[in-house]
């Protein structure tokens, strides 16, 4: 069984198995903790997860998953990530995916050299239904857009990173 980490993904310091149920444990489901921390009803815009060097050997292991379509499957609150879709054929409805790619080949415009790309930034949306009489709020949706992007840094601060790259409004 591969699990997220498998790859050399930002990593939590400590890594926790949150137990499965039935359905999870047949499908060969592995429930892992991550990086991410979602509030209810409060935006984040530009969050760094970390910041890392793939070395020969983990580039290699993210070319072959790429290669595999390899999807990588988060959930919140038990539901599941997804990605919006594009149909091909023109028909304008919405539809989804679950999971997102760990990346995908492509070239850059004006070259015909085939290059891995790597998904290293992804924009979340949580969707969520607010009981007016309450107040309470119960999430509804989760979205991804994954995307690959050279970011750059002005200057690194481990304590406070901020990324020269990143605007509130980079979605795919």
């Amino acid at each position: 069984m591969i699990t997220n980490y498998y790859l050399d993904y930002c990593k939590p310091v400590k890594i926790r198995n949150v137990g499965e149920n039935l359905g999870e444990v047949l499908r060969g489901d592995r429930i892992e903790n991550s990086i991410y921390t979602f509030h209810m009803r409060e935006e984040q815009h530009c969050t760094v997860a970390c910041k890392s060097k793939l070395s020969a050997q983990a580039a290699k292991d993210f070319k072959e998953k790429i290669d595999d379509e390899y999807r990588v499957n988060m959930i919140l609150d038990n539901l599941p990530v997804a990605v919006l879709r594009q149909r091909r054929d023109g028909i304008s409805s919405t539809t989804y995916e679950h999971g997102f790619r760990v990346g995908f080949k492509g070239s850059y415009a004006g070259s015909k050299e085939e290059k891995y790309f790597i998904h290293n930034h992804l924009s979340f949306r949580v969707m969520y239904h607010r009981d007016p009489e309450t107040d309470s709020a119960r999430i509804v949706g989760f979205e991804v857009s994954p995307v690959s992007i050279k970011h750059e840094y002005k200057e690194w601060d481990p304590k406070n990173p901020k990324v020269a790259t990143c605007n509130q409004n980079t979605t795919s």
